[in-house]
């Protein structure tokens, strides 16, 4: 699954060293509804969909043009500026994370090798969906959990893998920064985080 790391890092096919790699358009700017699938020549797949044996007879269907055409016009885009981007979006992500860690959150993975532009972090005691739901009226969407599990109400299974505990995972909230994220963005999330997790802990400290 490269769907994430398109246009934000390097990525090599043959290097990777993987059977199969699966791309999305609309995480470049591209179309919604397109994507890829990069397979190893040496694979071979059975097709799920029978029918006219378009797409070398692995999904049939009359294919989306335009919409292929788009897809290649943003990934072209989206590598011309990878590195460019990447350097822009790690130094928003390494300024917001410092305001992050000065206000309490614990920022997982923080100096691993990871995307430029994810931060992904929690704060003790302060329960992730509802931090979501102020950010969210405040004008910012982000996400509690993985991209792929945001409906999930249990804890990531990959933060309890690290060892994190259970009340800290579920509170874990992602922030992902893209293209059109600039610095005046960052500091009014930044400025709006410390004024949510202030309303909160005041809460919890009068219910308690």
């Amino acid at each position: 699954d490269a769907v994430q790391a398109l246009g934000k890092v390097e990525l090599d096919f043959r290097a990777l060293g993987v059977h199969g790699m699966t791309l999305s358009a609309h995480k470049v700017g591209g179309p919604l509804g397109a994507g890829a699938l990069v397979i190893d020549k040496r694979v071979e797949l059975a097709p799920l969909i029978a029918g006219g044996g378009q797409e070398r007879g692995l999904r049939s269907g009359t294919e989306n043009v335009a919409a292929i055409v788009g897809f290649g016009v943003a990934c072209e885009r989206a590598v011309a500026r990878c590195a460019d981007e990447a350097r822009r979006l790690a130094g928003l992500r390494d300024e917001l994370e410092q305001a992050l860690d000065a206000l309490g959150a614990r920022i997982f993975s923080a100096g691993a090798p990871r995307l430029p532009n994810t931060v992904f972090f929690a704060v003790a005691d302060i329960d992730g969906e509802t931090l979501v739901g102020k950010l969210d009226r405040a004008g910012f969407a982000c996400a509690s959990g993985s991209a792929c599990s945001s409906a999930n109400p249990e804890p990531s299974r990959t933060l309890l893998a690290m060892g994190v505990e259970p009340g800290i995972a579920r509170g874990a909230v992602r922030v992902s920064l893209g293209r059109d994220t600039m610095a005046e963005d960052v500091r009014r999330f930044i400025e709006t985080f410390a004024r949510v997790v202030g309303e909160l802990r005041n809460l919890a400290s009068v219910a308690a």
